[in-house]
């Protein structure tokens, strides 16, 4: 039986601005009942508030309205914002308010008495165009954070083998000199500080690696839900306040891994999770086999892929912070903490991404985190 999207417009916010009260509770009732976030102002100087207020993806108004028209709206909210969707619905036939318009950039007209179907049309064609720009943001910063790996990449193949030398030197005279130093005593104490922070350092080293080219040094046709079922168990410790929730099913599909490095990912993941939940909460970790055709959103060779989902009840990401959470060094904690020093994400990132694969992030303040893997399938000829 064929699934049928009853709110096909669900997570889009309109701002829908009309001065007449019947055509006003007509339309919003049609709009609400498509599944639009919703938004109703009943004139302009209205209108232009809640605009400032909620930055909408799409702005529905009429044109004839008292104290503050739709085109003087309309050309104070695209003076704030340039790539905003608007949408007018006028009776009138006037080519001065076509050719005002046309100057101010309206991207929609209906007329009145409105016809749903082709409002539908108008507001779909605003959707789609959002829709482009949004992907086109995404293939920008995706392009961005390629440079940025790649630049990490060049540093991590120069200088991260002879870091972990010297740091392997420093360690071994530390040690050296805590066998010497009185038991118990301030010096011993602090030869333990330098060789502890020494170990996180040769910790950052073995990132900085991980960074770098031709690190894929294991990959192997490897079951993928056991090698995440036990990296969880490994990372999670009696004492954790996180319950986790594991759907694995048994019949995916084999993966080409390096296992040492999706350990690594897994180990990250739920550190992060335990992290954005520090008072207790629940991990939910699934997957399942998806094909992608070709064209897909993701930029991802057509085929068939492992699609991993990582899922917590923390405070969320700020939307803010969300398109950068991947970046080298980026983190909202303090760089010299003990926690991280803004490698983690990124570190995901590199990994999956040599597999051939994708990851993002999904997140609402308050409503959790979601972190999408997608690795490719392995099928023997």
């Amino acid at each position: 039986m064929p699934e049928y999207n009853l709110l096909p417009h669900a997570g889009i916010s309109l701002l829908y601005v009309e001065d007449e009260a019947a055509t006003r509770e007509q339309v919003s009732r049609v709009l609400a009942a498509r599944g639009y976030q919703l938004t109703v102002a009943e004139n302009g100087e209205q209108g232009l508030d809640f605009f400032r207020e909620q930055a909408p993806d799409i702005v529905l108004t009429d044109i004839m309205m008292p104290r503050l028209n739709g085109l003087e709206m309309a050309r104070a909210m695209r003076a704030q914002s340039p790539e905003i969707q608007i949408a007018c619905m006028t009776a009138f036939s006037d080519t001065s308010y076509l050719i005002e318009a046309i100057d101010i950039g309206i991207n929609q007209f209906v007329l009145k008495p409105v016809e749903f179907n082709r409002l539908f049309t108008a507001l779909d064609r605003c959707q789609e165009t959002i829709k482009l720009r949004k992907h086109q943001g995404m293939l920008e910063a995706e392009n961005l954070r390629a440079k940025k790996i790649e630049a990490i990449s060049i540093l991590a193949g120069g200088l991260a083998h002879d870091f972990n030398n010297l740091l392997q030197v420093i360690l071994g005279y530390v040690s050296l000199a805590r066998m010497n130093a009185e038991p118990g005593s301030k010096t011993e104490s602090m030869l333990a500080v330098v060789e502890q922070s020494s170990e996180s350092a040769r910790e950052l080293g073995a990132r900085l690696l991980t960074f770098a080219k031709g690190v894929k040094t294991c990959m192997k046709p490897t079951p993928a839900g056991a090698l995440i079922r036990e990296s969880i168990h490994a990372e999670l410790n009696a004492t954790s306040k996180v319950t986790t929730s594991i759907d694995l099913p048994d019949d995916l599909p084999l993966a080409m891994l390096d296992a040492d490095q999706i350990r690594r990912v897994v180990a990250n993941l739920v550190i992060n999770a335990g992290e954005a939940m520090p008072q207790g909460g629940s991990l939910y970790v699934s997957a399942s086999r998806v094909t992608l055709s070709a064209g897909n959103a993701l930029e991802l060779t057509p085929g068939e892929y492992l699609h991993i989902i990582f899922k917590d009840t923390g405070a969320g990401i700020p939307p803010e912070n969300l398109p950068k959470i991947f970046d080298p060094y980026f983190s909202t904690k303090e760089m010299g903490s003990h926690k991280g020093v803004g490698l983690g994400l990124a570190l995901c990132y590199s990994i999956i991404k040599s597999h051939h694969g994708h990851i993002q992030a999904e997140s609402e303040p308050g409503d959790g985190t979601r972190i999408h893997i997608y690795l490719p399938a392995y099928h023997s000829n």
